[in-house]
């Protein structure tokens, strides 16, 4: 018998999701941007920044990647055109967050450039070619309340890595479409390190039912005609925000919780360097948050999926328990 959790403990719920599904789609939904939202800092920020040092502390080479060179390059260094790449959407993003946000500045010093995050208290010094000198104004140690550790500082190995560490958002960058960086630390049940080089339309591959011709157009959508907002939603059995495939977590319906787990996606086009950066900020709330009709229209998406994509949310085995428990 399924049963909705009403008191959890240290853990991650929110009650004023951004987005409720209406019906289960394999469309993109692409909706215009209409005002500078492209970064979402709210009360929820300690947690998000937790989770991401968590990750980090776990292994940053799992969750942050970058396309290795196709030169002879040495392999810690990357290609030019790629460094010229990374360059000009990690000044957009500090750019960016400096103009959303009155505690973050962006601003030269001398020769150098300084990132300053009054949520963090850090301060971090890059050169011209963004790497960092020196982070300072920084406790000695970040707290996880998840675990009740203590980490050292992160010594960020570049400014795209020490602002990525400090967003609510997840980071990829796709050019030429093809994925070719991630800063992916709260994925859902994705791996960042597989999906490294693939076009949107391999990214996508397992997802039945969609039109693999429409690719190239969205694609081109989102580099010339953007910036655009999307939702993307799932169900899951914990309110964790990092759901590796290596944790294997989140898809055992058998606990007396269920939860709706939402992606904000924004998707930001470059033309002039041919890239789109995506901005994946995930919400998870319990779904006895819901008013009872949207949990009602979300039993009726799910009864109306075929099954591959019962298979594809990993529902095959729980959909009349899932669809019984939100009917509730």
């Amino acid at each position: 018998m399924w049963i909705i959790a009403k008191n959890l403990e240290n853990v991650l719920l929110m009650t004023n999701l951004p987005y409720v599904p209406t019906e289960y789609s394999v469309k993109p939904g692409l909706k215009k941007l209409e005002d500078d939202s492209h970064f979402i800092i709210d009360e929820w920020y300690p947690d998000y920044r937790n989770e991401k040092m968590d990750a980090r502390h776990e292994s940053l080479e799992k969750y942050y990647i970058e396309k290795p060179a196709k030169t002879g390059l040495h392999k810690e260094e990357r290609h030019p055109t790629h460094n010229a790449l990374m360059k000009t959407i990690t000044l957009w993003m500090a750019e960016t967050l400096a103009k959303q946000y009155r505690k973050i500045s962006f601003r030269p010093q001398k020769e150098l450039y300084v990132f300053h995050n009054d949520y963090t208290n850090e301060s971090v010094w890059v050169d011209e070619d963004l790497n960092v000198v020196q982070t300072i104004k920084s406790p000695d140690f970040i707290y996880s309340k998840k675990r009740g550790e203590k980490y050292p500082k992160p010594a960020y190995k570049n400014l795209f890595d020490a602002i990525c560490s400090q967003i609510q958002e997840d980071v990829c960058i796709m050019r030429n479409d093809e994925l070719v960086t991630n800063h992916v630390c709260l994925p859902s049940w994705w791996s960042p390190e597989e999906k490294m080089g693939m076009s949107m339309g391999e990214i996508h591959a397992d997802v039945p039912g969609m039109d693999k011709t429409y690719y190239e157009h969205i694609w081109n959508a989102c580099l010339h005609k953007g910036p655009y907002l999307r939702y993307n939603w799932t169900l899951t059995d914990t309110p964790i925000l990092n759901q590796h495939p290596s944790k294997n977590i989140g898809k055992n319906f058998d606990r007396d919780s269920l939860f709706l787990r939402v992606e904000r996606q924004v998707l930001h086009g470059f033309p002039e360097i041919d890239a789109v950066l995506f901005l994946i900020r995930t919400y998870v709330g319990e779904v006895r948050t819901l008013e009872k009709e949207q949990r009602k229209t979300l039993a009726t998406a799910i009864d109306n999926m075929t099954d591959d994509e019962l298979y594809y949310k990993g529902l095959t085995n729980y959909k009349d328990d899932v669809t019984s428990c939100l009917r509730k």
